[in-house]
């Protein structure tokens, strides 16, 4: 699947609805992402928006809510028994003045969702396996035998030293509330150098 953003697909009704169940957790999970689950009136909310954008062929597998206020690792949300998936990124709120992105790159990982460490040490995630070094150092596809681009790097991916996204190329796509962003589940992906603060909702659905 191509990745696309789609923009004012949500109401500020509907992504206030969403906020305030975010918001009605007593405690959230892992202390990088302050992650909440999907509740079943979360998809209620989005259900219809969501079969417009990709039709009756996908069902929903997994999701989590997250707001946080430093870039996260690259990573990817797919899982092998799923085949064929799609990973839907929906910005909530934006306290970043503007600097917030979702960094997609080209490369893809096909095996179980996994995240990458970088420069920090290893540590546990309860899904998405902790992996020491860059995605580089992996078997991920397409690598372009090259340094990052040197104007992508300077706008997007300060966070880790320059050589941490050799072999990487992509695209960034806006933080943009009420929008929705669709996009190849095995994709590598994370949040850019922003600052401020992000809190959205990801979603992802399966072809039947």
């Amino acid at each position: 699947m191509r990745t696309a953003q789609l923009s004012e697909i949500f109401s500020d009704d509907t992504r206030n609805k969403l906020l305030d169940i975010y918001h009605s957790f007593d405690e959230y999970d892992t202390f990088e992402m302050a992650k909440a689950p999907v509740t079943p009136e979360t998809l209620d909310l989005v259900q219809e928006t969501i079969r417009q954008c990709l039709g009756t062929d996908f069902i929903y597998v997994s999701g989590n809510y997250y707001s946080h206020t430093k870039p996260f690792y690259p990573h990817t949300d797919f899982q092998k028994e799923w085949k064929d998936s799609v990973n839907i990124v929906i910005p909530l709120q934006d306290e970043t003045n503007g600097t917030g992105r979702l960094v997609i790159f080209d490369q893809k990982w096909e095996e179980d969702s996994k995240t990458w460490m970088m420069i920090h040490p290893v540590t546990k995630f309860s899904v998405n396996t902790a992996l020491s070094g860059c995605p580089f150092d992996y078997n991920i596809t397409d690598k372009t035998g090259r340094k990052i681009d040197e104007f992508f790097y300077k706008e997007h991916l300060t966070q880790f030293p320059t050589w941490c996204w050799q072999h990487l190329s992509g695209k960034t796509y806006r933080f943009e509330e009420n929008s929705i962003i669709i996009f190849d589940n095995k994709k590598i992906h994370c949040t850019n150098n922003f600052t401020g603060k992000k809190t959205g909702l990801t979603l992802r659905y399966k072809r039947k």
